[in-house]
């Protein structure tokens, strides 16, 4: 079971502070990979919050494991947001602070899990319309800065 569930039996939907870490996988070939979540049925990167003694590649590794089927290597810190305040269909309620890594050496063959519908590249040009709203800032970020990289080359 998991800290934030073990956590849920004794707060209930109650407001918790939670550490997630976060992962931008891309590549000029494929794109930004996006997973379509379950829930709520919002484009998201993959990750989640980390577990009790775990560091924050330990639980970057096996979220993107979990949710992709993908392994990598060299992540790269890209940003930091906190208090990113989520309440789920289920009304728990949680302030993360995503620590986001930027990907671009993955490999495997690409499967989902429970957690998503559906796992897609995308062109930064051509981006879906519902994006999770606390992680709009940070790809937008991100898109922002691959196209300024691209400018200068």
């Amino acid at each position: 079971m998991s800290y934030i569930s073990e956590m849920r039996k004794y707060v209930g939907h109650a407001p918790i502070m939670a550490v997630a870490a976060m992962g931008i996988l891309y590549s000029e070939e494929k794109g930004l990979l996006l997973e379509k979540r379950t829930d709520t049925g919002e484009w998201c990167t993959p990750g989640g919050a980390i577990e009790l003694g775990e560091s924050l590649e330990e639980a970057l590794r096996r979220e993107i494991k979990e949710e992709t089927n993908l392994d990598f290597n060299n992540p790269k810190l890209f940003d930091i947001k906190a208090n990113v305040h989520m309440v789920y269909p289920n009304k728990d309620e949680v302030y993360y602070t995503d620590v986001v890594y930027e990907i671009n050496e993955f490999y495997g063959e690409l499967k989902p899990d429970a957690e998503s519908k559906e796992l897609a590249f995308f062109s930064l040009d051509n981006l879906p319309q519902n994006i999770m709203p606390t992680q709009i800032g940070y790809i937008e970020k991100y898109v922002k800065m691959k196209k300024s990289d691209k400018a200068f080359l």
